[in-house]
């Protein structure tokens, strides 16, 4: 690898590590100069062991290294009895310093990893909900949730592992500073012997960050091929597939147990070694000091435990590497889904309110998901306030893509949606959006109460709003049959009720916020006939009130209309009134008709 590229790579993660977490650079300071003020509280205490064994031995303090000579200036200084009694007392308040100190470090450390975490998740996911649809509706099952939760504990734990390696560092600075102290010769080999140990565990900080991209990568797989499966889990078991479902499964969760295996060896060898490296070092020492004439074991007690702690420390701080770099590709994850979703925002430049007088106007409104390939060309039609229109159509005709257009979900390649002739875009979103009311096939329910559900996060509705809404969806006599009528709990995705029972509680919370304009995309599709006559009985109390689209494959459910409009292959191939639709035999509607 070159150095240019090393010299690129150190400065991409940098940068990484700014936008990530430089909000937190005062917090990392202050974590910093504590670390260093208890490591250093901690060298002098054990420093003070050789004035210690000097008392013992000798009745008085003689040793002549720098840190026993500034203990016995600091008594001096301060007019205090030089005495073991007194030294003693000196050193157990110096660590109940320290651990005063390491208890402020350690809440400031808490209080960092929490508040990312927090602050983290908060943005994301406010990021995600302002993002453009066509950008959702292309991620895959489950990737949010990994991003949100396991990408940002990951994410916190690199930057919990940053904070922890501060600190070990701050203490191996410190004891090879005592190690100075005592030999400044014995403290630079080991200064050089823990340069050559760290180059030569470098490659394995390398395959440990490949390995860790690797798992990354298959968790998401992972966490997606498990979501994707749950929802369709009857479906599975319907088509008795669940062994096959298993065996695929057991493949990933094999090949992550490899990943894993394979870089947790990769951690082992660098932490295996480390410990053998530093004892023959020692003995090393021993050697060295034993055969001095001037052999003092209260000093050699003391550097044989600064350098056992700078070795210790290198071992931790090794791990710590190790770690980092495998949780790296957690925090890359995030800043590019961060950047993505920023890049993906939903447009709104809209800043009139929303003001229905008279119609609604589609103008030459073409649109296509892939370029050259129009999903709807140039169409062209007009719904009257209080009017009622249905739109028909085969599977691929653009029927949903016209509700998503209507729904500012998508915007037109070309021409204009018009509102009493202003540009709809020109409309504030989230107004535009409050005065539509949406019903689809896919009845999404959240689990919690009915009274929840047909609310919706609005804290804004009344009780008497929502009592309202549930007798217009014919849904009210349903819910006061229950033992905890509105607290009913319906399940996740309203599994514990039926899918009319669904519909209609879909249809009773569109209802609830009163809209000017409701959307019913295909709502009746996979209903039984009671339950699609209770609904159809729902939007024909509409009629005249509420300006209504219906999305439909039922005819039942748009003979009604005072408007048909069939598309055919993204374009308007006829529209009129049903019955008069129904003379013209070459008609769309007519063979459609005459099929059911």
């Amino acid at each position: 690898m070159s150095l240019i590229t090393i010299k690129n790579k150190v400065a991409k993660t940098i940068a990484l590590a700014q936008r990530e977490y430089g909000v937190y650079k005062t917090q990392l300071f202050g974590l910093a100069i504590l670390s260093l003020l208890s490591g250093l509280l901690e060298g002098i205490g054990i420093n003070a062991i050789i004035p210690i064994f000097s008392f013992i031995n000798a009745g008085k303090s003689s040793p002549t290294d720098t840190i026993s000579q500034v203990i016995e200036n600091f008594f001096n200084f301060f007019h205090l009895l030089y005495t073991l009694k007194t030294l003693l007392i000196f050193i157990v308040i110096l660590f109940l310093i320290k651990a005063a100190i390491a208890f402020i470090t350690g809440y400031i450390n808490a209080s960092i990893i929490t508040r990312y975490q927090t602050t983290t998740r908060s943005k994301l996911f406010a990021l995600v909900l302002k993002t453009d649809w066509s950008f959702l509706s292309r991620q895959k099952a489950g990737y949010l949730e990994q991003v949100l939760t396991t990408d940002v504990m990951n994410s916190s734990s690199l930057l919990a592992n940053v904070n922890n390696t501060i600190v070990l560092v701050a203490n191996l600075l410190i004891y090879l500073l005592l190690a100075v102290n005592i030999s400044s010769f014995i403290a630079i080999l080991t200064l050089v012997l823990g340069a050559v140990v760290f180059l030569f565990f470098k490659p394995l900080f390398h395959r440990n960050r490949v390995l860790s991209e690797q798992i990354e990568k298959m968790y998401k797989q992972m966490t997606h091929f498990v979501n994707q499966n749950m929802y369709g889990m009857k479906t599975v078991k319907a088509t008795a597939v669940e062994n096959v479902v298993k065996e695929e499964g057991d493949a990933q969760f094999e090949k992550i147990r490899y990943l894993n295996l394979r870089m947790d060896t990769v951690r082992n060898i660098s932490n295996s070694l480390i410990q053998p490296i530093g004892l023959i070092f020692i003995v090393a020492i021993f050697s060295f000091f034993y055969k001095l004439t001037s052999f003092n074991f209260a000093s050699f007690a003391v550097i044989v435990y600064a350098i056992n702690k700078v070795f210790s420390y290198t071992q931790v701080v090794q791990a710590q590497l190790h770690s980092i770099t495998s949780l790296l590709p957690y925090v890359i994850n995030i800043d590019r889904y961060r950047s993505e979703a920023k890049n993906q925002k939903e447009k709104d430049v809209g800043e009139q309110d929303f003001s229905f007088q008279t119609q609604l106007e589609f103008k030459n409104v073409s649109f296509a998901y892939i370029e050259n390939v129009q999903t709807l060309s140039n169409i062209s039609f007009t719904l009257k306030k209080g009017e009622m229109v249905g739109v028909i159509g085969p599977s691929g005709a653009g029927k949903t893509t016209v509700v998503d257009l209507l729904l500012r979900l998508l915007e037109p390649k070309s021409g204009s949606i018009l509102l009493d002739g202003t540009t709809i875009i020109d409309i504030r979103l989230a107004d535009w959006r409050t005065h539509i009311g949406y019903v689809s096939q896919d009845m999404f329910l959240i689990n919690d109460t009915i009274e929840n559900n047909i609310k919706f996060y609005n804290p804004y509705l009344t009780q008497e709003d929502m009592f309202f809404a549930a007798k217009q969806a014919n849904i009210y006599d349903f819910i006061e049959r229950q033992p905890k009528k509105f607290a009913t709990i319906i399940g996740d995705r309203g599994i514990l009720i039926s899918g009319g029972e669904k519909q209609r509680i879909i249809l009773a919370r569109t209802l609830a916020r009163k809209p000017e304009i409701i959307v019913l995309d295909e709502a009746t599709s996979a209903l039984d006939n009671e339950s699609e006559a209770l609904i159809q009985q729902s939007i024909e109390n509409l009629k005249g009130n509420t300006t209504v689209i219906i999305i439909a494959h039922r005819l039942s459910t748009i003979m009604a209309v005072d408007k048909l409009i069939a598309l055919e292959s993204g374009k308007i191939t006829e529209h009129g009134v049903p019955q008069e639709l129904l003379k013209d035999k070459n008609s769309y509607f007519f063979r459609v008709f005459n099929l059911h």
